[in-house]
């Protein structure tokens, strides 16, 4: 038996399951049946809301429902009616349409005496009703705080207005706050939207192709280190030819050493800055793709790669100094493969994320093995070639990222790459959504997830389709994973 706690549940948004949804919707079927019946709503109120629902559903924009609730009181319940809504940016009482005027000019809007009230409450001349939002989506307006009224419906004159009709008008203004906050909620939406589409805009304008500019300094600092390394050159020769063992020439072989050490660090630090730039620019100008925002999800630009040399050695060079300063070994058996090169297409930028999700989770989250033992922690990567990944004949590449620590539970590897997930024991640093994007960009390309937990550590894998070439067989069959 369905609780009631789960129908209510259910009714403020809450997630329930399919049963308990089922049951929940019958149930307020039911009781609606029977409140209509209770109701008795003559034929020209029924015929009232089934006019307004109508047009409500024809016409989209508030302007227009604003009209359609004056002009259906005017019509079926020959009452004129003024409209008055919160403004958001305000959130001061506009009047917005009257059954009289019809839409209120926008430097008009303030001027009335209305005030927001809270139960219907009779003036001089006529009824004022409050109009209710959905109190279960009051929080996706932000201007409603935690009052769920959007406005007044003022309907007049009250002596035209007996108990029954006023019963009606109240259940008609309900109707009108649950629709006029769904139109509410698609325009906040679709000027979210514009605001995001402008966003990317400037960004690609004020952010991407500025960054250009840095290219064009590791170009000028290439070619002066070229000049550098020329000078240095000319330095080791006059060290070369140059005799004896005096003051100066002693002097001299000490300014080509420190020339040589400076241009090799100097040297060095460039290349830092153009790894650093080339993976920096490919995230940004992945993530920031305008087609990603005008279709509302990942828009893939497919390409061959070679995961070895354009994702997997760029990301051990770049992490491999903080693996090293944490004392994490890093076993790429990857390398070692001997077999056929495998070359994928895929969207480079985006995947290149996804490996640097795990890279940065092994640096996060790698413990010892056993702390019975002195400190091993490992971070392992494999790469094993499956015939049947997807089907028969459907081969997939599957990449393992194994890393020592403490195990997680199945079931935890069962939720890890759901959104907001963080695992017992994970600590406090990060808020559970790298995994989640692994997952979403792996599954565009046509690919899977997953995470198995091992003895002293925990397995991520993923596995992406591969179009095997004639002839190439799996020369990597799968291997106990390390540790």
């Amino acid at each position: 038996m369905v609780e009631e706690s789960s129908c209510a549940l259910f009714q403020q948004g809450g997630s329930v399951s399919s049963g308990d949804m089922t049951y929940c919707i019958a149930e307020r079927v039911r009781e609606k049946k029977k409140n209509y019946e209770r109701y008795g709503f003559e034929r020209s109120q029924e015929e009232a809301l089934s006019t307004f629902f109508d047009l409500a559903q024809e016409y989209t924009t508030i302007d227009s429902l604003y009209q359609i609730c004056a002009s259906v009181a005017k019509e079926f319940l020959e009452l004129e009616s003024r409209i008055y809504v919160i403004e958001p940016k305000s959130s001061q009482l506009e009047l917005v349409c009257t059954s009289s005027e019809g839409l209120t000019a926008p430097n008009e809007r303030g001027d009335h005496r209305a005030v927001v009230v809270e139960k219907p409450v009779e003036s001089e001349e006529s009824w004022l009703l409050p109009i209710r939002g959905n109190q279960a989506l009051v929080n996706t307006l932000p201007f409603l705080g935690q009052r769920s009224i959007l406005g007044v419906f003022e309907v007049l004159p009250k002596d035209r207005i007996d108990e029954r009709k006023l019963f009606f008008l109240e259940k008609f203004t309900n109707r009108i706050g649950y629709n006029l906050h769904q139109k509410l909620l698609v325009q906040q939406n679709i000027n979210h939207i514009k605001f995001i589409n402008q966003l990317v805009a400037d960004i690609e304008h004020n952010v991407i192709t500025p960054n250009l500019y840095y290219k064009l300094v590791l170009i000028r600092l290439r070619k002066m280190m070229e000049n550098y390394r020329t000078i240095e050159e000319l330095v080791q020769e006059t060290v070369a030819v140059s005799s004896g063992c005096g003051a100066v020439a002693q002097t001299v072989r000490d300014a080509a050493k420190s020339l040589h050490d400076a241009n090799r660090d100097l040297q060095s630090e460039i290349s830092a800055l153009r790894s650093h730039y080339e993976h920096t620019s490919l995230f940004l100008e992945t993530l920031m793709r305008r087609d990603h925002f005008q279709k509302g999800t990942y828009v893939l630009r497919k390409q061959p790669c070679n995961f070895q040399k354009e994702i997997i050695r760029p990301l051990i060079d770049r992490y491999g100094a903080h693996f090293q300063r944490k004392g994490i070994t890093v076993d790429d058996r990857i390398e070692n493969v001997v077999d056929e090169q495998v070359t994928l297409f895929v969207d480079k930028g985006l995947i290149s994320q996804v490996f640097d999700n795990f890279f940065s989770n092994a640096l996060k989250y790698a413990g010892q093995k056993d702390e019975s033992f002195p400190p091993a922690m490992l971070f392992s990567l494999n790469r094993q070639i499956l015939q049947t990944a997807f089907g028969q004949d459907k081969p997939g590449v599957r990449f393992d990222f194994f890393t020592t620590g403490k195990p997680m539970s199945r079931e935890e590897c069962g939720h890890v790459f759901e959104e907001g997930f963080r695992a017992s024991g994970s600590g406090t640093e990060g808020k559970g959504h790298g995994l989640h994007f692994v997952k979403n960009v792996v599954e565009i390309h046509g690919g899977l997830v997953g995470c198995e937990p091992q003895a002293s550590g925990n397995l991520f894998y993923l596995v992406l389709p591969f179009e095997k070439k004639a002839g190439l067989k799996d020369a990597n069959p799968p291997v106990e994973t390390a540790g």
